[in-house]
C-alpha cells in the first residue's frame, strides 16, 4: 500500500467524482482508478460502488476512509515536525548546569532560546561537573556548564563568563566591616567549598586563591553545591570563595560579600558539548548563549 493510493482514494472518496478528483490531483483520470483498484485487491475488499451515474462508498469504504484520514493526518504532522526539527525549531534539548551559573548568562539565553524556538522542549538538570561530563559522553546531556579545565578532543566548549573570587562571610564576622578581605586573615577559618571532581574546576580553584594569598587551608568543608556553601555561611560556621556574581544574584540573609585584596583569582565557567552532536536545536542553543555573552559585556581577563 503506497501514500499515494491513499491519498488518491480520499480525493475520490470526498469528491464521489472520478474525473473532478483526477483534476484536483492532476493525474490522468485511468491512472488515477489504476491505483484504485489495486489497492482495493490489496486490501482485499471493495472500496467503492461505480457506476455510469453514481460514485458511492462501501461499508468498507467508509471504515477505510475514517482511518485513512487519520493515518494522513499523522503523516502530514510528522512530516511537519520533522521539518521543524531539522530546522531546529523543535524537538527537546538538554542541558546541566552547576548551580553558579543560574547567576551568569544561563537564565538569559534559556529566554531568548524560548522565545525563538517556542516548540522546543528543554531539560534542565542540576549537575556536578562529573556528572554533567558523565552524560555528555554517553549521549544522555546536550550540553552543560560548569566550571572545569578540560583537554578532550571528545568535548568542545567555549567560556561563557570570567567572574573575580569574592568572599562570603557571616554578617557578625570582623571581616564584614572592612571594604575589602586579605584572604589570609581567614587562613583559621572554616572554608566551605565545592568537593574535588575528575577535572580540575572550582575546588581546585580556591585553593590556589589561597596559596597566592600565602596560606594552605587546614579547615576545607565539602559541600555539594556553592549555594549550599552560603547557606553554612549564614549560620556563622565558616566562609566561602564564590564567583563574584553572587553578590547580586544570591542574596542570603546573615551573609555579607567583600572582596579580596589585591588581585583575585578568576572562576571561568563554561559551556561544554560532545563534538560532532548534529543537534540543531543545540546549535541553536549555542547561538543564543553567544548572544548571552556578548549581551553580558566583556569578560574579566
Amino acid at each position: 500500500m503506497e501514500f499515494r493510493q491513499i491519498k488518491y482514494f480520499l480525493a475520490v472518496a470526498d469528491l464521489l467524482h472520478f474525473t473532478r478528483a483526477a483534476e484536483r490531483l492532476h493525474v490522468a483520470q485511468p491512472a488515477l482508478s489504476l491505483q484504485i483498484r489495486q489497492l482495493e485487491e490489496e486490501i482485499g475488499a471493495k472500496l467503492l460502488e461505480r457506476s455510469n451515474r453514481r460514485v458511492a462508498l462501501t461499508p468498507a469504504g467508509e471504515v477505510f476512509r475514517a482511518r485513512a484520514l487519520i493515518a494522513l493526518d499523522h503523516a502530514e504532522r510528522a512530516a511537519i515536525e520533522a521539518g521543524q526539527v531539522s530546522r531546529g525549531e523543535a524537538g527537546s534539548i538538554s542541558i546541566g548546569f552547576v548551580s553558579s551559573a543560574v547567576c551568569g548568562v544561563l537564565p538569559g539565553a534559556l529566554r531568548r532560546f524560548r522565545e525563538n524556538a517556542p516548540l522546543a522542549g528543554i531539560e534542565l538538570r542540576e549537575l556536578e561537573p562529573s556528572e554533567q561530563l558523565r552524560d555528555i559522553r554517553a549521549q544522555h546531556l546536550d550540553l552543560g556548564m560548569m566550571h572545569a579545565d578540560l583537554d578532550d578532543p571528545e568535548l568542545s566548549s567555549i567560556a561563557v563568563s570570567r567572574d573575580p573570587l569574592i568572599v562570603a562571610v557571616p554578617q557578625r564576622h570582623a571581616a564584614a566591616a572592612a571594604s575589602s578581605v586579605e584572604l589570609k586573615s581567614l587562613a583559621e577559618e572554616t572554608i566551605f567549598v565545592p568537593k574535588r571532581h575528575a577535572s580540575a574546576g572550582f575546588h581546585e580553584l580556591v585553593l590556589a586563591a589561597c596559596r597566592d594569598a600565602g596560606f594552605v587551608p587546614v579547615k576545607i568543608q565539602s559541600t555539594r553545591l556553592l549555594q549550599t556553601a552560603v547557606g553554612l555561611v549564614a549560620g556563622g560556621l565558616g566562609v566561602a570563595l564564590v564567583p563574584q556574581s553572587f553578590r547580586d544574584c544570591l542574596r542570603v540573609r546573615g551573609v555579607v560579600y567583600r572582596p579580596i585584596a589585591g588581585k583575585a583569582q578568576v572562576a571561568e565557567m563554561i559551556a561544554v558539548w560532545r563534538t560532532g552532536n548534529p543537534s540543531r536545536l543545540l546549535a541553536r542553543f549555542r547561538r543564543e548563549l553567544r548572544t548571552a555573552v556578548r549581551a553580558a559585556g566583556p569578560m574579566t581577563a
